[in-house]
């Protein structure tokens, strides 16, 4: 298989739960760990902000779900009976508890917003339900609109337990503002909406949503730069109830785009692109969509080109080509294992809220095979609780749409809440453990690196392997010495033409191999201009036009020499190093230099040059008692002598040396520089016993 990308990231996004102290689970079997069996359940808040293990969360469906650094599972809000709630709760996977965090425990609460941009002890985002949600790289937790048709983004920080109205408007049904696709301005805002289940967090922090309802579904998708505090319309349409444009199947095209829709499932694989399933428009679907951030392209992967498509289960923990789950929507329920293999849970049937399943699928992305591995293959199946910390292989839960899950350290899944249309809204907590014997997916290498990969010539640089399940590795480096290596991680390659130039790494293993060819990966910067020196008395000038400079006495750096001309104070050697705008560095160097000559006079000495800029003739005027400081017999008479010219251009060439009679009269000499081309130069007098130098453009 070969695979073209800008650069390929390892960034694996998941809940993080440590193991509970109960009975041993087994491998494949469902264990009831916490909430009650009867739907509709009222909760218990317990006291705000300190755990129990009495305390539990209402019975909700579609609230939203975040994971902190410190492996705790949170969530927000959620929908029952009609009515939304905005209550905050932590989960302790250790303690096996739940707190009652933020939120005032009532339903229907207006919130409150404060002041945008400042955090509040008394901010709280109104009751919601169907919200998307993220979790920034500093932990922070994050989510955008909800029922009933907001636009608005808040942060909770789970340090100082406040939230913070950080954009978008206070009232919800707003259209938002697109701007320009692939713009970025402060001021685009999407458009109010709900049934958004489809986030991701790239490797850059930024914040990814797709589509949603609104008057209508969507299918546009939209980045957030926590930064700059700027959303882009990345994809998609502003329009409502767009189809889908399918292209090939397998092959990315920025043509290609997932049909409007809501209520979906969605992953991140270890390659860092954006995957989702199913979700419904007027009928439900069950295509898998794949996005390449680093192309801004869909690609459709695997599923039916349309609606209502029946699923084929096959047999359970046997992957097979053919294996597909059947059209949904309402299957939020989704994870990443440590595999990197993606898992799905039930969902609503088509689009009827009466018909819901309870069937567990994994997807081999390594494969591109679905294999059902647990529950029903039939719609409305009752669920089996069993014994509350037990594992058993009778265990399931019951079918239900609008749950959420998460995943602990040690690979288990966690499902909890949702809505069963027989019975109603849930507060159960489920956990799986993954059998690695059912489904096993083969273990094909994946060809990933990275590198630095702008530099200057002569620079040698060195490759990160970021490869899955490789043993062997062949690198090939166009325009490089060494051109190949089989290191794991190649080191000390070194480029000397400018240019752009192809990488390309092969990781095989027993099963296969993988190629990742990067055309035009390395960019080597055009050389920097050459540089001189030119010694002029005791100052040595560099060639202008570098960004910086640094000069250097007898090899060592000398502090505050940073212009492009140095007053040597002491003989010996001197060198200079050049930076361009590229942070390429040129030298050069001049030896034996002889100090403490003549101190030549400059510009405010009491000398003056004019005019300059010159067209013709330049002068220099000299006054009276400059002049006569000489021991010659005409001193007393205030005359010059002969004066000595030299001109000198800016790489230190002398272009010009002769003589010039001064004017005694008006005490200074007048030298015609017509035959100087344009640019800058330097001008060196020497009268009596005196030195004059100043620069000087010649127009």
């Amino acid at each position: 298989m070969r695979k073209s990308a800008l650069l390929k990231l390892i960034v694996v996004f998941q809940f993080s739960f440590c193991s509970f102290l109960f009975a041993i689970a087994q491998a494949g079997e469902w264990t009831w760990m916490h909430g009650s069996i009867a739907p509709f359940s009222t909760g218990n808040y317990g006291v705000q902000g300190v755990p129990s293990p009495t305390n539990e969360p209402p019975g909700v469906y579609e609230a939203c779900e975040w994971s902190d650094p410190n492996g705790n599972f949170w969530t927000f809000g959620g929908y029952t009976a009609a009515n939304f709630y905005n209550d905050l709760w932590k989960y302790d996977p250790v303690a096996n508890m739940w707190t009652w965090m933020k939120g005032p425990g009532v339903i229907n609460d207006p919130g409150n917003y404060g002041t945008m941009g400042i955090s509040s002890p008394t901010n709280n985002p109104p009751s919601r339900a169907s919200t998307p949600s993220w979790t920034d790289n500093q932990g922070n937790l994050w989510l955008f609109g909800g029922y009933s048709g907001y636009n608005d983004l808040w942060k909770f920080d789970v340090v100082t337990n406040e939230w913070t109205w950080i954009k978008g408007p206070n009232t919800p049904g707003n259209t938002g503002t697109y701007g320009v696709q692939g713009v970025p301005s402060v001021l685009n805002n999407p458009s109010g909406r709900w049934e958004t289940s489809v986030t991701w967090t790239d490797a850059a922090g930024d914040l990814w949503l797709f589509g949603g309802t609104l008057g209508g579904m969507l299918n546009d998708l939209w980045r957030y730069h926590i930064a700059t505090d700027e959303w882009t319309w990345m994809q998609g349409s502003q329009s409502t109830g767009m189809p889908a444009v399918y292209g090939t199947k397998g092959i990315e095209d920025p043509l290609n785009t997932p049909g409007a829709r809501m209520c979906y499932a969605k992953w991140k694989d270890v390659a860092g692109n954006f995957w989702l399933f199913g979700g419904s428009a007027t009928v439900s679907y069950n295509d898998l969509w794949r996005y390449n951030p680093s192309t801004n392209s869909w690609a459709w992967i695997s599923g039916s080109n349309t609606a209502g498509a029946s699923g084929v289960y096959g047999t359970k923990c046997l992957t097979d080509s053919l294996n597909v789950p059947g059209a949904r929507w309402e299957n939020r329920t989704s994870w990443t294992d440590n595999e990197g293999n993606f898992w799905l849970f039930g969902g609503g049937d088509n689009t009827s809220v009466s018909v819901v399943r309870n069937d567990l699928w994994k997807y081999c992305v390594t494969k591109n095979e679905w294999t059902w591995v647990s529950g029903d293959n039939v719609t409305n199946a009752p669920g089996n609780w069993g014994t509350m910390g037990v594992s058993s292989p009778a265990n399931k839960p019951d079918g239900r749409f609008g749950s959420i899950g998460g995943i602990d350290n040690n690979g288990n899944l966690y499902m909890f809440g949702g809505y069963n249309s027989a019975t109603g809204p849930c507060n159960d907590l489920w956990r799986f453990k993954i059998d690695s014997t059912c489904a096993a997916c083969i273990s094909v290498p994946v060809a990933l690196f990275n590198a630095p990969n702008h530099i200057c010539p002569g620079t040698c640089t060195d490759f990160n392997n970021l490869s899955l399940n490789g043993i062997t590795y062949l690198w090939s480096f166009a325009g490089a010495t060494p051109s190949t290596s089989t290191d794991v991680n190649p080191t000390g390659i070194c480029y000397n033409t400018p240019g752009t130039y192809d990488v390309e790494l092969i990781a095989s293993n027993t099963n296969s191999s993988d190629t990742l060819f990067l055309a035009n990966y390395i960019t080597v910067y055009p050389s920097p201009p050459p540089q001189g020196i030119m010694q002029v008395g005791d100052t040595l000038f560099a060639n202008q036009g570098a960004v910086s400079y640094q000069w250097y006495y007898n090899g060592v750096i000398i502090s505050g020499a940073t212009d492009y001309f140095y007053v040597a104070p002491d003989g010996g050697d001197y060198n200079v190093v050049a930076t361009d705008g590229n942070g390429c560095e040129v030298e050069a160097a001049v030896f034996d230099v002889v100090a403490g000559l003549t101190p030549a006079l400059s510009e405010g000495e009491g000398v003056h040059l004019y005019p300059n800029p010159v067209n013709d003739k330049v002068k220099i005027q000299i006054p009276m008692a400059i002049g006569t400081k000489v021991k010659s017999e005409t001193a007393s008479k205030g005359v010059l002598r002969t004066v000595e010219i030299s001109i000198y251009n800016i790489i230190g060439d002398k272009v010009f040396s002769g003589q010039e009679n001064p004017d005694n009269k008006n005490q200074e000499i007048s030298f015609d520089v017509t035959f100087l081309s344009f640019g800058m130069y330097w001008i060196e007098a020497s009268f009596n016993e005196n030195i004059f130098r100043a620069p000087f453009i010649k127009r």
